[in-house]
């Protein structure tokens, strides 16, 4: 890191920034908070700003389901219908991150009048972090030992692989079903033997697309999750604007991993080189050194 008395770097922009940085944009709350707990906040993806989350692929997955009602058994599709209700409902808590450390329009979603910061992390870093979390959560939970997965946006193209995707696996899913059904006795039909155990192996998968799928409008942001499936109770609250926000709290050290922070943005204020400042002195007192604190530079202020 420079010394302290140096003054905030030139121009910085996304074309400068080290190859696979993914970036935490946050406010000053959010900075001394997760400087001083090591901690970020994972919050229940039906809680986030995006009012469709979670909804694309599911209606995808219903609207195929449907289609193939009336050529298919009663009792399979009815069986289809509730597995696939209880996967795309269940608890996906998911923290954010962009490629891009730099972005006017995060700034503007995430700065609010007090200013903001963007925290760059390897995602090497934000895997083992991660895969570590999952290991030692209580309860049962449904995440692949990656749980960092890149978001799609919905365009022609993500909805032609996504109806692909679902046709053949629900295809599948009533061919097998219903051959259980003529072929095995029904005292036999348990566990995987039934169409919800089948139902469940062929369509579990789509819970992460639920998780990842958003609407083309947020593209600009390519963003990354971390994303966790589980049902426990060892869920924290915070106060929202309108209601109680579901999160967990995700330790950013683990005996493998101690933090580590490549970068940090400061977004635009009226006192870049205070800003600088302080951030520095921050992150000494945290004992966190070799950090790029840079300025974003962009000429945006919060009237």
């Amino acid at each position: 890191m420079e010394d302290s008395t140096a003054q905030p770097q030139e121009a910085a922009d996304d074309s400068a920034k080290p190859d696979g940085l993914l970036y935490h944009y946050t406010d000053q709350k959010g900075l001394l908070g997760i400087l001083e707990s090591k901690q970020l906040w994972a919050t229940h993806y039906r809680y986030l700003n995006d009012t469709s989350e979670g909804k694309i692929a599911r209606e995808l997955l219903f609207d195929e389901l449907k289609r193939s009602s009336d050529e298919s058994d009663e009792g399979v599709i009815s069986q289809g219908e509730r597995i696939l209700s209880e996967i795309t409902s269940q608890d996906v808590y998911v923290t954010s991150f962009s490629e891009k450390g730099n972005l006017l329009s995060q700034w503007r979603a995430y700065s609010g009048k007090s200013g903001g910061y963007s925290i760059g992390f390897s995602p090497n870093y934000l895997k083992t972090i991660g895969a570590h979390f999952i290991k030692n959560i209580s309860g049962p939970h449904y995440t692949p030992d990656n749980p960092l997965i890149q978001c799609q946006y919905f365009n022609d193209d993500v909805e032609k692989q996504l109806k692909e995707k679902i046709q053949k696996e629900i295809g599948s899913y009533i061919a097998e079903a219903e051959r259980i059904k003529r072929t095995l006795p029904f005292t036999e039909q348990i566990g995987r033997h039934t169409p919800a155990g089948i139902a469940l192996r062929h369509f579990w998968d789509f819970s992460r697309d639920c998780a990842i799928t958003k609407d083309h409008a947020f593209h600009e942001e390519r963003e990354w999750r971390l994303v966790v499936h589980l049902r426990h109770n060892d869920v924290s609250f915070r106060q929202g604007r309108s209601m109680l926000i579901p999160y967990l709290k995700i330790p950013l050290t683990c005996p493998e991993q101690r933090l580590e922070i490549k970068r940090i943005f400061i977004g635009p204020c009226s006192n870049p080189a205070e800003a600088w400042k302080s951030v520095d002195m921050l992150l000494k007192r945290q004992n966190i050194y070799c950090v790029d604190v840079k300025d974003s530079m962009i000429p945006y202020r919060s009237l």
